[in-house]
C-alpha cells in the first residue's frame, strides 16, 4: 500500500531528513513557505532535505502556504490531500508536523484528523536549547489520536440516539470500538463507555423492532453498571411476557416513528394498535379469535348488534370495524361500546360519534402508501391521528389494560443515554 508522507518544513530540516530517510515513503508532500519581503522561505530547504535523505526528487511535491494563517493552510492542504487521494486510491497518509510555524502545525494536525485512516507523528529528540532539537537525536513518535476523533464522533452518535435512531447509534459506536482496539493511548474508561453505549443502543434498537425478550436480557446485563437501565429492563421484560404490555408499547413505537417524520410507518402502527386492542380483548375475555372465529360464542343478537350476520360461518372476521363492533356487542355499555357510540368531542357536526371519527381515520390511512393508496402521509395527517389516539388511549386502552394488570402507563424510550454512559 502506497505511503504518502506530508511534512511541514521549518528552520531545522534535520528532523525531516530523518523522517524521510527512515520511512522511505512512496511520495512526499512538503508543506513550506515562500520567501517574501526579504524574509526567507522554508521551501528553499527542500532540495537539501532530498539530497541529505537520498530521496528521489521526482517523487516529491511542494505545497506553498502562508506562514501564519492556519485556516488558509488547512484549506489548501485539505484540497491537495483530496487530489492525492483521487490520484492514488487506497494510499495511506502520514502527517509529520515537526517543522514549520505553529500555524502550519495546527493545520497539519487538523488535516490529519479530517483524513480517514491517517497517522500523525513528530520527531522527538534531545533538546539542548529552546531553539531546536540536537541533530542526530531525532526519532519518530506517533501521536495516537483515534480516541480524540472518537469522542467527537460519539457526540454525533448521541444526536442519533436523541432522534430514537438507536440502530445508527449502535452501528457507529460499535465501529468506534473496533477502531480504538489498536489505540493503546485511548483511555480505558473511554473504551468501556463506548462499548456500553453500543450495547445499550443495540438493546433499544431490539426493543424498537419488537424484540422485547432480547432487549430485556441485554438491558439486564448492562444494568449492573448502569442502574438507570433497570427500569427499562423491567418494562422490556413485561412486554415480552404480556400481550397487553405490548399494546401500550406499540403506541409508543408509533410516536417514535412520527418523531422522526416517518408518518406512514406511524399510522400503519396506529391502525394495527386499534385493531389489535379489539382482537386481544375478544380473545382474552370472550375466547374469540378473529383469525379462527368460533361462531358458537356469538349469539344472534350480538351478531345483529354488530351488523356482522353476513359474516357468520366465515373462518375470519374481515375487518377492524367489525372487530370493534363485535366487542361492543359482547360488552354493552363497556368502554369500546361507549367510545364508538358517544358524541365526538369538538366535532363541528354534533351528530358525529366515535365510530364516525374512526372511519375518518381509516380513510386517511387507506389512501396512504402503506395501505391502499399512493399518497404519503404528512404531519397534518399525523396530528389528526394523534388527537384520535389520545382519546383511544385514555378512554379504551387505559381501563382495559389496567384491568389486565397494567399499573402505570409506560414512559417513552429514552432520548438520551443514562448519565453513566
Amino acid at each position: 500500500m502506497m505511503l504518502i508522507l506530508v511534512a511541514s518544513v521549518g528552520g531545522s530540516p534535520a528532523p525531516i531528513v530523518t523522517a524521510v530517510a527512515s520511512l522511505k515513503p512512496d511520495r512526499v508532500l512538503f508543506v513550506a513557505t515562500t520567501a517574501e519581503a526579504g524574509r526567507p522561505g522554508s521551501r528553499d530547504l527542500v532540495p537539501g532535505i532530498l539530497e541529505a535523505s537520498h530521496y528521489p526528487a521526482a517523487r516529491h511535491a511542494i505545497l506553498e502556504v502562508p506562514p501564519d494563517d492556519p485556516e488558509a493552510i488547512f484549506l489548501a492542504l485539505r484540497e491537495r490531500i483530496r487530489t492525492l487521494s483521487a490520484e492514488h486510491p487506497g494510499a495511506r497518509f502520514l502527517f509529520d508536523y515537526t517543522g514549520g510555524t505553529k500555524s502550519m502545525t495546527a493545520a497539519l494536525f487538523q488535516c490529519a484528523l479530517a483524513t480517514p485512516g491517517a497517522r500523525l507523528e513528530f520527531m522527538l529528540g534531545q533538546r539542548h536549547s529552546l531553539d531546536r532539537i540536537a541533530d542526530g537525536t531525532e526519532r519518530p513518535t506517533e501521536i495516537a489520536f483515534d480516541w480524540l476523533v472518537a469522542e467527537r464522533t460519539e457526540a454525533r452518535l448521541r444526536v442519533a440516539w436523541a432522534n430514537h435512531d438507536y440502530a445508527a447509534c449502535a452501528l457507529g459506536a460499535r465501529a468506534l470500538c473496533e477502531e480504538l482496539g489498536s489505540d493503546e493511548k485511548a483511555p480505558p474508561e473511554a473504551r468501556q463507555r463506548l462499548a456500553d453505549l453500543a450495547d445499550a443502543a443495540e438493546a433499544f434498537d431490539l426493543w424498537d423492532r419488537f424484540r422485547h425478550a432480547k432487549a430485556a436480557s441485554a438491558l439486564e446485563t448492562l444494568a449492573s453498571r448502569h442502574p438507570a437501565l433497570e427500569a427499562f429492563a423491567r418494562d422490556a421484560r413485561l412486554c415480552a411476557r404480556h400481550e397487553w404490555a405490548r399494546l401500550a408499547d406499540l403506541l409508543l413505537n408509533a410516536q417514535r416513528c412520527a418523531a422522526r417524520g416517518r408518518y406512514d410507518d406511524a399510522v400503519a402502527r396506529c391502525y394495527r394498535l386499534v385493531e389489535w386492542t379489539g382482537q386481544w380483548r375478544l380473545k382474552a375475555k370472550h375466547g374469540i379469535d378473529t383469525g379462527a372465529v368460533d361462531w358458537e360464542r356469538v349469539s344472534e343478537a350480538e351478531a345483529e348488534a354488530a351488523e356482522i350476520t353476513n359474516e357468520k360461518g366465515k373462518k375470519t372476521l374481515s375487518g377492524l370495524v367489525q372487530t370493534l363492533r363485535l366487542l361492543a356487542a359482547k360488552e354493552p355499555g363497556g368502554v369500546v361500546d361507549r367510545f364508538l357510540s358517544s358524541p365526538w368531542q369538538g366535532a363541528k357536526d354534533k351528530r358525529k360519534r366515535g365510530l364516525n371519527r374512526l372511519r375518518d381515520m381509516l380513510e386517511l390511512r387507506n389512501h396512504s402508501i402503506l395501505a391502499h393508496g399512493e399518497a404519503p402521509l404528512t404531519l397534518e395527517h399525523w396530528e389528526k391521528w394523534t388527537e384520535f389516539l389520545e382519546a383511544w388511549r385514555r378512554d379504551v386502552m387505559v381501563p382495559l389494560l389496567r384491568e389486565a394488570g397494567l399499573k402505570d402507563w409506560p414512559s417513552q424510550l429514552p432520548k438520551a443515554p443514562p448519565d453513566t454512559l
